[in-house]
């Protein structure tokens, strides 16, 4: 059986799938691992771990997608920075997993690979420009025009955890993760709270400070209360630049928190004459990975059509096809 293979590194889990190929949606194996705090190495070595366990002796793997954090140079192949991962810096990924399998690859930020998901598979109407905006352990957007997506001079555009959201942080020293992403998203939340409890800081405690603002505890509501005026801040911001279609909200906390896509909607509604629509991602915590799958199964698609020389950037060219009668 021809296959297609889809990696998602994340901070705290790396997510695996192989699906058929024309078919990104058709998965017929997936498995996850925590991601060890190693260096790329160790983390590619895990990955292709999780890939192999799910090929028979009879499938013929086609292409891979992997997507990561972070600003990435798909046609460079590299992970220039991912600030949510130990040791990644000017990381040649693709070089790496190639070496690794032997597979043709494809790397993308895995937010840009997220919205090119939607834009290919959501069951919903999206539109152009598209903005697909993730709060989870980081917070940042992939934007989408006229199928293509924006990257911008240094391959750091959808940022968003870099924003400053209020004049009190400015002319403090906020890299590599961001300003934003420090106060709002889901670790910057969890290291508020341990300086708070005078506790360990770990990523897992996030939970833990929304539960905890639920349950009343004024400190707890004043650090969530702070982080989604911020998101809708920053949403108003990025409406005010890009004219959006439309905005999708995704990642494990705003999907969780409809106070997060509530707030979103208020302050667009107050601030931009034209609003976008706002909705949650119907692909929901898969996206990333599906944008993966569907990378690949381009790339395949172009391997198959004798187009090795088109695939430096294949976003450039074929996401046209996916936004056809957006």
């Amino acid at each position: 059986m021809k296959l297609i293979a889809g990696i998602d590194i994340g901070g705290t889990r790396i997510r695996c799938a192989l699906a058929k190929k024309d078919n990104p949606q058709d998965i017929c194996f997936r498995s996850s691992a925590s991601t060890p705090q190693r260096g790329p190495g160790v983390v590619l070595d895990v990955a292709t771990g999780l890939i192999r366990q799910g090929l028979d002796t009879s499938d013929q793997l086609c292409a891979a997608g992997c997507v990561a954090p972070g600003m990435t140079d798909p046609e460079a192949g590299m992970i220039l920075e991912a600030a949510n991962l130990s040791g990644w810096r000017n990381v040649p990924l693709r070089a790496l997993l190639e070496s690794k399998t032997g597979i043709p690859t494809v790397i993308e930020n895995d937010v840009n690979a997220a919205a090119i998901a939607e834009a290919a598979l959501s069951i919903s109407p999206v539109g152009s420009p598209m903005v697909y905006m993730t709060v989870s352990t980081g917070i940042a957007a992939g934007i989408l025009v006229d199928g293509n997506v924006l990257r911008g001079a240094n391959h750091s555009a959808g940022e968003i955890g870099k924003m400053v959201p209020a004049p009190e942080h400015l002319g403090r020293l906020w890299k590599p993760g961001g300003c934003m992403e420090s106060l709002a998203g889901g670790i910057g939340l969890a290291a508020q709270w341990a300086r708070i409890q005078n506790g360990p800081s770990d990523p897992a405690r996030t939970v833990e400070v929304y539960q905890a603002a639920d349950a009343g505890n004024p400190d707890a509501k004043k650090l969530v209360t702070a982080a989604t005026n911020y998101i809708a801040q920053a949403t108003v911001g990025l409406a005010s630049v890009l004219d959006p279609a439309i905005i999708i909200l995704s990642g494990s906390i705003g999907l969780a928190r409809p106070e997060i896509i509530e707030r979103m909607r208020q302050e667009l509604a107050n601030s931009i004459l034209y609003p976008p629509r706002v909705r949650l991602s119907d692909l929901g915590g898969d996206a990333p990975l599906l944008g993966a799958l569907v990378l690949a199964d381009f790339l395949a698609d172009g391997l198959d059509a004798g187009l090795e020389e088109d695939l430096d950037d294949p976003l450039v060219d074929g996401l046209g096809d996916f936004s056809s009668g957006l």
